[in-house]
């Protein structure tokens, strides 16, 4: 039994100087961290396209997420609540309220904030200053002109887009249906061409730029 007991302590001996010693300074601490960290690193994208959620455009003027979902907008028909009495303005929030109950699917409402746009109007008083034959008018007329291109510069106007989701491009026009339905008779949605979409995306992504809903 004594003899057995040696044998295994030496097989155990001669084990432990096989194996390479383990050297356990802080240097390999130091190593060990660095590696971690060149590992956690961030790959950097190397074109904005890569970064942009947006992949394609649709035959239907939609838009294909990089996640192969669909998205589209419109845009709210905006009025003066200001002028409304009491009933018109319950009926808007019940309709409001309503959209929120029956629309079940993904949806984001965007305020966005675009110039104001007075060119029919600008256009209109500089026929009239061209055909003006009355001198007295002249400085009225040209008032009128300050004014617009001043309104132009300075002012702004607040629309709302609603960003609606499918999964395919036929869910995504059924629900744009079903959003037109529900909003036909408190706020109208007005659609979009392809170009102030894009604009639309391009003013969110770069929010310096000036905003251009209306070109």
């Amino acid at each position: 039994m004594r003899r057995r007991k040696g044998v295994i302590e030496m097989a155990f001996i001669e084990e432990s100087l096989q194996e390479p010693r383990r050297t356990g300074t802080w240097l390999d601490e130091q190593d060990v961290v660095e590696k971690r960290k060149v590992k956690d690193k961030v790959v950097v994208k190397s074109t904005v396209a890569e970064l942009m959620p947006v992949v394609n455009i649709t035959g239907t003027e939609a838009f294909e997420m990089r996640d192969g979902t669909y998205l589209d907008m419109v845009q709210l028909t905006s009025k003066d609540i200001y002028s409304l009495n009491e009933e018109e303005k319950d009926h808007d929030v019940f309709s409001l309220a309503y959209l929120l109950q029956a629309y079940t699917h993904p949806l984001k409402v965007v305020p966005l904030n675009t110039p104001l746009s007075l060119e029919r109007q600008k256009i209109s008083i500089e026929r009239q200053i061209r055909q003006n034959q009355t001198p007295a008018y002249l400085p009225f007329l040209l008032k009128k002109k300050q004014e617009l291109e001043y309104l132009e510069e300075h002012r702004t106007n607040r629309d709302y887009l609603l960003f609606f989701y499918a999964d395919d491009e036929r869910t995504l026009r059924e629900r744009k249906t079903h959003l037109y339905k529900l909003l036909r008779r408190s706020n109208p949605m007005r659609e979009l061409t392809l170009d102030q979409k894009v604009h639309v995306l391009y003013q969110l992504n770069n929010p310096n730029t000036k905003p251009q809903l209306d070109a």
